[in-house]
């Protein structure tokens, strides 16, 4: 008997040792699919990510374009407005969906196509900006004819990139399928090979384990007791469950539809102490005892159809705030309708939210509000009181930098903290003081003021403004300066007074230190001229209005032609602009740029024209800004341009200021290793304008340069002003002997060119030469032989 038993438990160890073998086998071929199908299916799963981003671009882009056909057919400022803010909302949607296609890997091929999309989304965006400011220019006119013929070819273009994107994800996901399904095939194919075995070595084993069970009957009586003892685990766990119900830190109660509680824990029965309500009370009506503005007959009515939940306080407790859930429980087997309720003390998380809330508007450093805060009170004062004045002050210290370079960044808290105490000391309590940058602060004063009044609370602040110095011992003393703008007077958009007030406070800067300015009507004037040059600016680039012409330079010695200077015309209908007054408009409104590709490209142009006259100019000077140094261009374009007309790079004298130059003794800039970079090619560079930046000698000796072009201010002097000479002379000297090469600027007489020449000064250019000409004239008068 033993022996057949033991026969039997070898035989089943084999079989089993069979089947785990064959499962082991299974599992490692199915962990094999597995990974395939998980790999087949994540691509699948991408793909889908892909298209579903493509689609919300599609959406977006769509969307930007239909609300500006509705800003155009909208005639409500505010509606404009409106659809403006939508227009952000869908362009941070399309910068979302462009930030998750670059997360997810794209093939090179769909990168180009989407990276083409860009493009033209960003060209777009520009032309739909130029469409929303020919509409707030109520030029509609404009605005539909660019929405027509730039805007929506371009969202056309947009659209097909789009679409072909799409379509190539289209075509991956559905390779993604036919790969996810063959991979299926193939594993339902195993899985039927593998079974088999399996099933038949399972039924021996069934069959025999089934034949030795039928002789273990007796075993029955373990079974029975091993149910025995769940229903003791059981229980075990009930009592466990009552153990937690009355330890949590929730109040939970039950109780029926009259209100008597039939279950609770500790905690519920002490807030039913701290309320001093009897727990045999109806709990409908204690909770209006217990509980501020709560609707008992709200709560049963709602009751009937969903759990009801609000934010509660204890009436003894104001400070106390709970979470108050009250629910049906859905259980037919119970004998009646039962609630259950649960209070959930958010005390801390409520503290906490304040705090949060606290730290969203107000400033960290000075607990002042925030710049989100003041815009949100400006435009709720605007909304709210639109007929009452109230004046807006804004403030901006002086050279506070140096506070944080020279003391360290917690002396500059302290001012700033300091600033802050005496602002909120100066104005009204009913007025706003708000930190809105660095070292910018804004009020809102909405006092009622005379203009005196004003005048005298602006002295008032700048002179409490002064115990800022207080907090250092330096000599270097903080200033300020402040701009005032008044509503509605100056603007009846909270934008238009913050810009009046900002403009108001540059123009009290220009004042001189610790001024103020009121905004006026000149201002607004001088705010429309700028407007009115920046919009020329815009269409003078696009339209090419502007020209190059052309001054001659001089070997002093044998007054020999040598080169040429390219400077820059603009000729409009009505007069003509001179370059000092448009190209700080340019690089204000960043436009330099493109201004100074023109002129380069126009001059190399014209020069490599000249290279077939009669005489051959030697050199072309042009200048270039410090804006186009640091585009990270400059480089690549010029070399681009040299190649395309074919002049060599020894042929071009590049002019910077001598501001630039210097930035690069302080360290190396990226001005520097491009002017590097070109001078390493044959290219020359010559400091212009030089002795009116920093105006000193022992500077030369670290500057990168080939020629130094002295100020026409020192030259129009050196005839009868002797300190003039002599700084010429030293420039001239010093140049000369660190082997650069020295031009003077604006010799206008005979006197001052022989006094030149008696210095040794190398080149010259002037009115005395030539003034700057158009090409046909220079060509005429400097590049022809005259018999």
């Amino acid at each position: 008997m033993q022996k057949n038993s033991n026969s039997f438990i070898y035989s089943l160890i084999l079989g089993y040792a069979l089947i785990i073998l064959l499962v082991a086998i299974a599992a490692g071929i199915f962990f094999n699919y597995e990974s395939k199908i998980s790999s087949a299916f994540k691509d699948y799963i991408r793909y889908t990510l892909q298209n579903y981003h493509v689609d919300m671009l599609h959406k977006a882009s769509n969307m930007r374009s239909i609300l500006l056909v509705k800003m155009i057919k909208s005639n409500d400022p505010f509606d404009i407005d409106d659809l403006k803010t939508k227009m952000n909302q869908y362009e941070r949607e399309v910068g979302v969906h462009l930030n998750a296609l670059d997360k997810i890997n794209l093939a090179p091929e769909q990168i180009v196509i989407l990276n083409a999309a860009k493009a033209k989304m960003n060209e777009n965006r520009l032309m739909q900006m130029r469409v929303y400011d020919f509409v707030m220019d109520e030029d509609i006119q404009h605005a539909m004819l660019e929405l027509v013929e730039v805007t929506l070819p371009l969202q056309e273009t947009v659209q097909n990139t789009l679409a072909e994107l799409q379509k190539t994800i289209a075509y991956n996901a559905s390779k993604a399928i036919a790969n996810y399904s063959t991979i299926i095939a193939d594993m339902r194919a195993m899985i039927t090979w593998v079974s088999l075995p399996i099933i038949f070595s399972l039924v021996i084993i069934g069959f025999l384990t089934t034949r030795k069970l039928h002789f273990e009957a007796t075993k029955q009586q373990d079974i029975l007791a091993t149910l025995e003892n769940r229903v003791q685990q059981r229980t075990q766990e009930l009592l466990m469950d009552r153990k937690l119900l009355q330890h949590l830190n929730e109040a939970i109660g039950v109780i029926n539809q009259t209100g008597a509680l039939i279950l609770s824990n500790k905690r519920f029965k002490q807030l039913l102490e701290q309320c001093q309500i009897e727990t045999q009370a109806s709990m409908w009506p204690c909770m209006s005892l217990a509980f501020n503005q709560i609707d008992i007959a709200e709560i049963q009515e709602t009751l009937k159809t969903d759990k009801w939940r609000s934010e509660v306080s204890l009436i003894h407790s104001p400070r106390q705030t709970l979470i108050l859930d009250i629910e049906k429980i859905h259980d037919y087997s119970l004998p009646e309708t039962y609630y259950s309720i649960i209070l959930t003390d958010i005390s801390e998380l409520k503290t906490f939210q304040n705090q949060l809330e606290h730290l969203a508007n107000h400033d960290a450093v000075t607990g002042l509000v925030n710049r989100h805060n003041f815009n949100s009170q400006l435009r709720q004062q605007i909304d709210n009181h639109p007929e009452d004045e109230f004046f807006l002050l804004y403030l901006d210290l002086d050279d506070f930098k140096w506070v944080n370079d020279h003391l360290g960044h917690a002396i500059g808290d302290q001012f700033l903290k300091k600033l802050g105490e005496i602002c909120l000391q100066t104005f009204a309590t009913q007025d706003t003081v708000a930190r809105i940058g660095g070292d910018e602060f804004a009020i809102i004063i909405r006092q009622p003021l005379e203009e005196y009044e004003l005048s005298n609370l602006a002295n008032i602040l700048i002179h409490n403004l002064q115990k800022l110095n207080d907090l250092h011992t330096s000599e270097h003393k903080i200033n300020c300066s402040i701009g005032i703008a008044r509503y509605p007077k100056d603007g009846t958009q909270p934008d238009i007074v913050l810009k009046h007030a900002d403009y108001a406070m540059y123009q009290s800067r220009l004042e001189g230190s610790n001024q103020f300015c009121i905004f006026s009507k000149s201002m607004s004037e001088h705010l429309h001229y700028l407007h009115e040059i920046e919009q020329n600016l815009h269409n003078a680039v696009k339209n090419q209005e502007f020209s190059v012409h052309y001054q001659p330079q001089y070997c002093l010695k044998h007054l020999k032609l040598i080169g040429a200077e390219a400077l820059i015309r603009w000729e409009t209908k009505t007069r003509s602009i001179p370059p000092a007054e448009f190209i700080p408009m340019a690089e204000k409104f960043r436009l330099i740029g493109k201004i100074g590709e023109f002129v380069f490209a126009e001059s190399i142009r014209q020069f490599k024209t000249w290279q077939k006259t009669p005489i051959q100019l030697p050199r072309i000077a042009i200048n270039a800004s410090s804006i186009q140094l640091l585009a990270g261009n400059f480089g690549p374009f010029v070399e681009a341009i040299l190649q395309e007309y074919q002049v060599t790079a020894n042929q071009v004298d590049i002019e910077v200021t001598e501001s630039v130059m210097m930035k690069n003794i302080e360290g190396k800039k990226q001005e520097d290793n491009c002017l590097s970079s070109l001078q390493q090619q044959g290219m020359e560079i010559s400091i212009d304008d030089f002795g009116t930046g920093y105006s000193s000698l022992s500077y030369i000796k670290h500057l990168n340069i080939d020629r130094i072009k002295i100020d026409k201010s020192f030259i129009d002097d050196i005839e009868y002003n002797e300190e003039a000479r002599s700084i010429v002379k030293a420039i001239i000297k010093m140049g000369h002997s660190l082997g650069l090469k020295v031009l003077a600027e604006g010799i206008e007489t005979q006197n001052q060119l022989h006094i030149l020449q008696t210095l040794e000064c190398d080149e010259g250019q002037g009115y005395f030469f030539s003034r700057p000409l158009t090409p046909e004239n220079f060509e005429a008068k400097c590049l022809t032989l005259h018999s």
